[in-house]
């Protein structure tokens, strides 16, 4: 079997070690404050769906140009018994 140039990983140096490890400390800062940031949202979150979902089964949606259509309520699935069921994924 040929040997291939992909198959030898060149050595990390320190330097590089060290700024992967600040940075993925630092990504991980960013994503909790994303996360607590998005979860404070949630009572505005849950509003805007329920008036989405109050507009598509009134006004409808556009299918075809200016032609619109009514969204039933049996349409509509029910939201899953869960805590993530609509968590936003990053």
């Amino acid at each position: 079997m040929s040997k291939n140039v992909q198959d030898e990983k060149p050595a990390r140096s320190e330097e590089a070690t060290a700024w992967l490890k600040q940075e993925a400390l630092a990504q991980e800062a960013r994503y909790k404050k994303i996360v607590k940031e998005i979860d404070g949202l949630q009572d505005k979150r849950d509003g805007w769906i329920a008036e989405f979902l109050q507009i598509i089964q009134t006004k409808g949606v556009n299918v075809s140009g200016d032609l619109r259509r009514i969204v039933t309520k049996d349409e509509i699935p029910e939201k899953p018994d869960r805590p993530d069921a609509d968590r936003v994924i990053w």
